[in-house]
C-alpha cells in the first residue's frame, strides 16, 4: 500500500507550498508596510532566543507589508480601534503614528504627486497675491517626531533616511521662488534650552508656537511684529494632559507641561469681521474667524490647521489690525479670500503631516 494515497499528495504539495510562502516574500516584491520596531537581531541573540530574536522575526515576517496592510483594512472595515497611532519614546514622550507621520518624518515615505501639486499651488497663489501687493509666507510645523527626533526610539533613528518631504518642500520652495520657513534648525536649537512640544500631545507647546509666529514675521519682511517671550510666556507649569495620552486611556490634569500665557501689548478690542472668510457648518471643528483688534498694523491672514488655529489667536491679536484664520484644507482652500479679506500678509501654516495636497483650491485662478 503506498505511503500516501494519489490524492492526498497534491494536499501534502499544497501543504508544503504554503509552509514555503514566507521563504519567498523575502525574495518577492511587497507592499510598503510601516516602520520596522526591530532593524537587526539583539546582541547575542541565541541567548534567550525566545526573548531577544522574536522582536526580530516579528518585524522581517515574509510578505510583510502585504499582511499588514491587509490587517489595516480589516480594522478600518470593522472599525476596530484596538491600534493605538502612537510610539513612545525616550521620557515618556508620545509620537503620532496616523497619516504616515513617523514614515514621513524618517523618510521612509514620499508622496511625490502631492509634493509637486503643492508645490505647483504655492507658486500660483503666491504669483495672486503679489498682484494684489500682498506677501505670502510658506511654513509648515513639523511632526513631533521630526521636531523631537533625539527622543524616538532606537528603532526608529536606525530607520531615518534623507531626503524627507519636508525637505524636499523646502528645496522645492525656494526654486519657486517662494518664501519659506524651515522651521525645524530654529526648533531644535530651542529644544535645548526647555520644551517646545507637548509630552502627551501631537502640538508643539506655546513656546514652539511663538517661536514659530515670530520666524514668519521675520519672512514676512517684519521682524518688528515678533513678540517677546517675555511678553506672551510665562512660567513652566502643570497642564492637562493631550489627545495622544488619550489613547492610552490616560487624562490628568497635570499630566503633562506647557508656559503660562500672557496677552502681549497692545490688547485688541475684538470686533467680527462678517463675510470675509469663508462660513462653514457649526459641526466644523475648525471654525473660519477674522477680527479687527482696534489698533495699528498690518492685516494678516493665516491659512493653516490646529497648529495655528487657537495657539497664533493672542499674537495676531497684538500686531494686526486685522486678522483671519482658516482652514488649508489639504490645499483645496477658497481663493476668493484673497479679494474678500484683502491681506498685506498671507502665513500659510499646514502641519509636516498634510503637505501633499489632495486635490485643487477653489477657484484657483
Amino acid at each position: 500500500m503506498p505511503l500516501l494515497l494519489a490524492y492526498r499528495r497534491w494536499w501534502c504539495l499544497l501543504f508544503t507550498a504554503i509552509l514555503f510562502l514566507p521563504f519567498l516574500g523575502h525574495v518577492l516584491p511587497d507592499l510598503p508596510g510601516p516602520v520596522r520596531p526591530a532593524v537587526a537581531p539583539a546582541e547575542r541573540w541565541w541567548e534567550r532566543a525566545g526573548e531577544r530574536l522574536d522582536p526580530f522575526i516579528n518585524a522581517h515576517f515574509g510578505f510583510r507589508g502585504a499582511i499588514m496592510g491587509a490587517n489595516a483594512a480589516y480594522a478600518r472595515a470593522f472599525h476596530s480601534t484596538r491600534a493605538r497611532p502612537l510610539v513612545i519614546g525616550d521620557d515618556g514622550q508620545l509620537f503620532y503614528t496616523g497619516d504616515k507621520a513617523l514614515e514621513q518624518s524618517l523618510g521612509l515615505v514620499v508622496r511625490e504627486s502631492g509634493l509637486e501639486t503643492f508645490g505647483a499651488v504655492l507658486q500660483s497663489f503666491d504669483a495672486a497675491l503679489k498682484a494684489r501687493g500682498a506677501k505670502l509666507v510658506v511654513t509648515s510645523p513639523p511632526n513631533n517626531a521630526t521636531a523631537l527626533s533625539d527622543k524616538l526610539p532606537d528603532w526608529a533613528e536606525a530607520q531615518m533616511r534623507k531626503p524627507t518631504e519636508l525637505d524636499m518642500v523646502a528645496t522645492d520652495l525656494t526654486r519657486r521662488g517662494v518664501t519659506f520657513v524651515d522651521l525645524r534648525p530654529l526648533l531644535k536649537d530651542a529644544g535645548a534650552t526647555g520644551p517646545i512640544y507637548m509630552r502627551t500631545d501631537s502640538h508643539w507647546n506655546q513656546r514652539g508656537a511663538l517661536l514659530a509666529f515670530n520666524a514668519a514675521m521675520a519672512a514676512a519682511g517684519r521682524p518688528d511684529l515678533a513678540i517677546p517671550a517675555d511678553a506672551a510666556l510665562g512660567p513652566l507649569t502643570t497642564a492637562p494632559t493631550g489627545d495622544l495620552a488619550r489613547y492610552l486611556g490616560e487624562a490628568s490634569p497635570t499630566g503633562d507641561r506647557d508656559y503660562e500665557i500672557r496677552r502681549p501689548e497692545p490688547h485688541a478690542k475684538l470686533t467680527p469681521l462678517k463675510g470675509v472668510v469663508p462660513e462653514k457648518p457649526p459641526s466644523d471643528p475648525f471654525q473660519p474667524y477674522a477680527f479687527s483688534t482696534g489698533h495699528d498694523g498690518p492685516s494678516i491672514l493665516v491659512i493653516g490647521d490646529s497648529f495655528t488655529q487657537h495657539y497664533w489667536k493672542r499674537f495676531l491679536e497684538a500686531r494686526a489690525s486685522r486678522f483671519g484664520w482658516m482652514h488649508n484644507n489639504s490645499c483645496k482652500f477658497e481663493w476668493n479670500v484673497i479679494d474678500t479679506f484683502k491681506p498685506d500678509i498671507v502665513l500659510y501654516a499646514p502641519t509636516e503631516r498634510s503637505l501633499p495636497c489632495k486635490g485643487l483650491p477653489i477657484g484657483m485662478p
